[in-house]
């Protein structure tokens, strides 16, 4: 039997081969995965303006449909759309005649009336009760007749119950009104009525005195709900505060009416504009900052990685604000290291091994690198309503609401 040597030779090279890289596999076995590399930052306390942006309309303080009184053609039209007007000015006048001559045909039936009684008075104990009684009666009926057609008379003159701005004119010179005939719109424009729809869950903070600022809707850069909007320089907003708030809230909507009055003067606002309004509600004191690349959208929640022990840890956070390329973030301790490039790659529990980040250029992303690889629905134009306009800073994106609209945290 040559042949068995030679396999006695081949199966000890195999089996000593075996044994010498048993040990190598066991050491890489037992070393694991090699940390990640990654910069990271650390949280900074930053107590941060609650600004909650909503939208709302605008309404007159005043606002009424002038009407006929007494019939008539309309004889003359003294104002037009637009025109300035005072209390108890002249608008327009419907033909008098008929009533001046209803007045002069009661005036004699009053002296008469008068002139029976009187009479009647002086005679003493021949005219009896009865009679004496008839007479003052017919006195008091002329009396309330002739107030009645002084009355209609004074009414021919169409006058501005109080001081305003004509809105519309629905009349002009030779038309027949009748009592109720709509003749003018007057808006009293000076004060101006701001009407807001709050979610229930700021019913605790919203309250009357509580600051508002309005300007118009196209006056923002972006749309309420959209990061980065804000007021444009010279919108021409308006300052105001709370006057009233509304003690129901909508089972429908869960929202709570709210009121504002205020002066329009040095704006462009108008009654009937759709504007916003952004209410002021105190320092959010817990919030912090972390550069804004650092955070990122998924699931419907705003989320860091936090490194913990050479390990990512993903961590929920609420981002309320953006300025100058940072995000302003609740629910995060002030000192927790983030990591601020990629963050949305990294899955939780992976090792590693970071390193202090480098100045973060201004406006790095609007949802941290790697937002753009998540799936569709998870970056910063997902289903949760997440920014708002905040008039004079950064742009608060937590309370950022639409009327009807109460889904989401509270605060």
């Amino acid at each position: 039997m040559p042949l068995a040597p030679a396999r006695v030779v081949l199966f000890a090279a195999l089996l000593g081969v075996a044994c010498t890289s048993a040990p190598v596999d066991a050491g890489k076995a037992a070393s694991g995965p090699q940390p990640r590399a990654v910069e990271v930052a650390e949280a900074r306390a930053a107590p941060h303006p609650r600004i909650l942006t909503l939208s709302s309309t605008l309404a007159a303080l005043e606002k009424v449909q002038v009407a006929a009184r007494v019939e008539g053609p309309i004889t003359e039209v003294k104002v037009d759309l637009g025109d300035r007007v005072t209390r108890e000015q002249e608008l327009a006048a419907i033909r008098p005649i008929d009533y001046r001559a209803r007045v002069s045909e009661l005036d004699a039936s009053l002296a008469q009336a008068e002139s029976d009684v009187k009479r009647l008075e002086s005679l003493g104990g021949v005219a009896t009760q009865e009679e004496l009684e008839r007479a003052r009666t017919r006195l008091t009926g002329a009396k309330a007749q002739r107030s009645q057609a002084s009355r209609q008379l004074g009414d021919t003159t169409v006058r501005a119950p109080f001081a305003g701005a004509i809105a519309a004119r629905y009349v002009a010179p030779g038309t027949y009104v009748k009592p109720g005939t709509p003749l003018f719109d007057l808006v009293a424009d000076d004060r101006l009525r701001l009407t807001v729809e709050v979610p229930e869950r700021y019913a605790a903070l919203v309250q009357v005195g509580t600051p508002a600022t309005i300007t118009l809707k196209d006056s923002l850069v972006g749309e309420p709900g959209e990061a980065g909007a804000k007021i444009a320089e010279g919108a021409g907003a308006a300052q105001a505060a709370i006057t009233r708030v509304s003690p129901v809230v909508s089972p429908t909507t869960r929202t709570f009416t709210v009121e504002a009055v205020f002066s329009p003067a040095g704006s462009v606002l108008r009654p009937g504009m759709f504007t916003v309004a952004s209410l002021s509600l105190g320092q959010e004191a817990g919030s912090v900052r972390v550069p804004r690349p650092a955070v990122f959208h998924v699931l419907g929640r705003d989320r860091v990685m936090r490194v913990e022990d050479g390990v990512a840890v993903a961590h929920d956070v609420e981002l309320i604000a953006e300025e100058n390329g940072d995000a302003i973030v609740l629910g995060l301790d002030p000192g927790s290291q983030v990591i601020v490039r990629g963050a949305a790659l990294i899955a939780p529990g992976t090792p590693v091994a970071p390193t202090a980040a480098k100045d973060m250029p201004v406006g790095t992303g609007s949802e941290g690198q790697g937002a753009k690889d998540m799936p569709a629905g998870a970056g910063g134009n997902g289903a949760e309503t997440k920014a708002a306009a905040a008039p004079a800073g950064p742009v608060d994106k937590k309370m950022s609401e639409k009327p009807g609209k109460s889904e989401g945290k509270a605060p």
